[in-house]
């Protein structure tokens, strides 16, 4: 069954991830193209399952390596699974891999601020990467909440990591703005990665993310890291702060459309996965379990189905 396979992360969990994202990525591709599948567009299609299966595995490594436990086996599950209910616009670009990659390290950079002795470095960091955001699109400056809060607590409120977090704001833009003028200037950052053509009507996908996104704000709301601490420590959860951080924020810029592009929802997959993952997890009965897991694919696939007007 399943919810047996990711109850722990295990080579088994890792490998039947990698199927299921390969299966759900391939049956997307052929809904898009009207239930086609040219054999020209699996050369692309694969570059996107290693960029999508990529993401994955990063946040994984990321997680053991830093000890900031907050990604479980059932994301390994919950990011191919939910993407079979995300309101797919153009397919995927250099740049947005970049954006996503940045927002990750991030989330690592914002874990470890609590962590490690020179914590005045980790915010430099921190703010250094949400600069480089800011610079792809200024609205992301939503994200200098995230180190802003941290200059309220008391053992971050001081000199070094005030001018930690001021350094980056004051002389990036300035630095790059020159790199980008003298070496950078004529090369394109924008290498789409499209196989299908882009549909302007997003109602009906939208419609079903909006109840994914109200269950990832539930999630959110209900497994606070407060509920962990007789069995888990405050540091390790920092990583489940950030991630509330993004949610909110892919919410509020995907509804006022301030994102780029025409992927109004693109910022929102990656937290919305993750809560709604950690929402599949606490049922505790491994049969409920794995009927809503079922359910939740049977009812994706038909989705698209419908949507596309394959069937």
């Amino acid at each position: 069954m399943i919810a047996e396979l990711f109850k722990k992360t295990t080579l088994k969990s890792y490998f039947t991830s990698i199927i299921i994202s390969f299966l759900s990525i391939l049956f997307i591709h052929y809904c898009k193209n009207n239930g086609t599948l040219k054999i020209d567009l699996f050369p692309r299609i694969f570059i996107f399952f290693i960029f999508f299966i990529g993401i994955i595995f990063l946040i994984s490594y990321l997680e053991n390596k830093n000890s900031a436990i907050s990604f479980r086996s059932i994301h390994l599950l919950s990011f191919p699974l939910f993407y079979l209910f995300f309101p797919h616009g153009k397919e995927v670009g250099f740049i947005k891999i970049i954006i996503a990659t940045l927002i990750i390290l991030s989330k690592y950079s914002y874990s470890r601020i609590f962590n490690e002795e020179k914590s005045y470095l980790r915010l430099f960091d921190l703010s250094f990467i949400i600069v480089l955001l800011i610079l792809y699109n200024v609205n992301l400056f939503l994200f200098l909440i995230i180190p802003i809060t941290l200059l309220f607590y008391q053992k971050f409120r001081d000199l070094k990591h005030l001018v930690s977090f001021i350094i980056p704001l004051i002389s990036l833009p300035f630095v790059l703005a020159l790199f980008e003028k003298i070496i950078i200037k004529k090369i394109d950052f924008f290498l789409n990665l499209n196989t299908w053509k882009i549909e302007e009507n997003f109602y009906y996908s939208e419609s079903v993310w909006f109840v994914l996104i109200f269950i990832s704000i539930l999630s959110s709301i209900i497994f606070t890291p407060s509920r962990f601490e007789k069995v888990y420590s405050k540091v390790r959860y920092q990583g489940f702060t950030f991630m509330m951080f993004w949610l909110y924020i892919s919410i509020f810029m995907g509804y006022f459309g301030l994102q780029k592009g025409e992927d109004r929802w693109l910022l929102s997959f990656i937290p919305v996965a993750y809560f709604s993952g950690i929402f599949v997890e606490k049922i505790k009965s491994f049969k409920m379990r794995n009927t809503i897991i079922y359910l939740l694919f049977s009812i994706g696939v038909i989705f698209k189905l419908i949507e596309n007007r394959i069937i």
